[in-house]
């Protein structure tokens, strides 16, 4: 008893400190690629909720990779405790590849969550979904490409699709890689019609005719993939679809929720936010590796159905998938 009364003693006198320890914020950089959106709303909204500190130091690199290293110069010198990463563009460009990392290039030496990200093992920035392969998690937000497909042909049966991309964002590039492949096998098309680029720079003025030209090559459907360019100009793409009365199916939400397009289905925003900060509690406060948490989805996804753009091209959703499907 003797030697345990000093033992108790320090552990008594030690207890408020490592408390402290435990209730400090935590330092996240959130290194974002267009600006702060919805799920940084869910992300952020999460630790709140939660009532675990955190000290958000946001940089975005609206849209300009250019800016991305001296992103991953600033992280190297602060050393937060977390690293948030939004978008596949800046994760690849941040991250480098799994198997290729470059230490005078990447984040080195701290954990990263990612956020909105498109397959990021073929992408390379994880080796598998369930074994990251480096200090890396997070989570993907578009459904199965296969289920995609499905959720599509379960509106309208098709032969052919065609698909406008920014032949710059490997998001893009690899959606359509997948869709193409899974087509093939069941003897059906995708026409990829990649937007022109001047000086690097996707234009915009030519989505109208590449919409016009998807009609005219017997598309049944326009897919829209996970592509930032066309989010800036969702308005225009859509708008362009609805003139050609083509149907147009969305892999996120905002096509439907915020623009015209006639369905998708989708990962909301705010919940793939929240999920990423729940991934991002257990590296924080679980003390859990990033290379020993999955890399997953959402659940369950949302098929959304905007209804006034169904009623203009006289494109009603079958009964048996308004039961599940949300108007919008």
């Amino acid at each position: 008893m003797m030697h345990r009364r000093p033992l108790l003693a320090a552990v008594a006198l030690a207890a408020p400190g490592v408390a402290r320890a435990q209730n400090r914020p935590r330092r996240i950089l959130m290194l974002l690629f267009r600006g702060w959106e919805e799920a940084c709303d869910g992300f952020r909204d999460y630790f709140a909720v939660r009532h675990r500190p955190v000290d958000l130091i946001v940089r975005n690199a609206q849209e300009d990779l250019t800016r991305v290293p001296d992103m991953v110069r600033e992280a190297q010198a602060m050393q937060p405790d977390l690293v948030y990463l939004w978008g596949t563009t800046l994760a690849m460009a941040a991250l480098g590849p799994w198997d290729a990392h470059d230490p005078a290039r990447h984040l080195t030496g701290m954990p990263v969550v990612f956020n909105i990200v498109t397959d990021p093992v073929r992408n390379r920035v994880v080796r598998t979904r369930t074994e990251p392969g480096r200090p890396v998690t997070g989570t993907e937000y578009i459904a199965p490409v296969a289920v995609q497909l499905g959720a599509m042909a379960s509106y309208r049966p098709f032969r052919r699709a065609a698909a406008l991309y920014n032949p710059r964002e490997g998001n893009s590039v690899v959606t359509l890689e997948e869709m193409h492949e899974l087509l093939a096998t069941r003897g059906a098309m995708l026409d990829r019609l990649p937007v022109p680029l001047v000086e690097g720079r996707p234009q915009a003025e030519a989505i109208p005719g590449l919409v016009a030209r998807a009609r005219e090559g017997g598309a049944e459907w326009l897919y829209i993939p996970p592509d930032t360019f066309l989010n800036e100009h969702r308005a225009a793409l859509t708008a362009a679809a609805l003139r050609e009365g083509l149907p147009s199916f969305s892999a996120s939400e905002r096509f439907v929720a915020f623009a015209d397009a006639l369905a998708g289905l989708v990962s909301r925003y705010y919940s793939v936010g929240a999920f990423t900060a729940f991934k991002a509690e257990q590296i924080l406060f679980g003390g859990v590796a990033p290379g020993a948490i999955p890399v997953e989805t959402l659940s369950r996804f949302s098929y959304l159905v905007r209804m006034d753009t169904a009623r203009r091209l006289h494109a009603y959703p079958p009964v048996s998938l308004l039961r599940i499907a949300e108007a919008v």
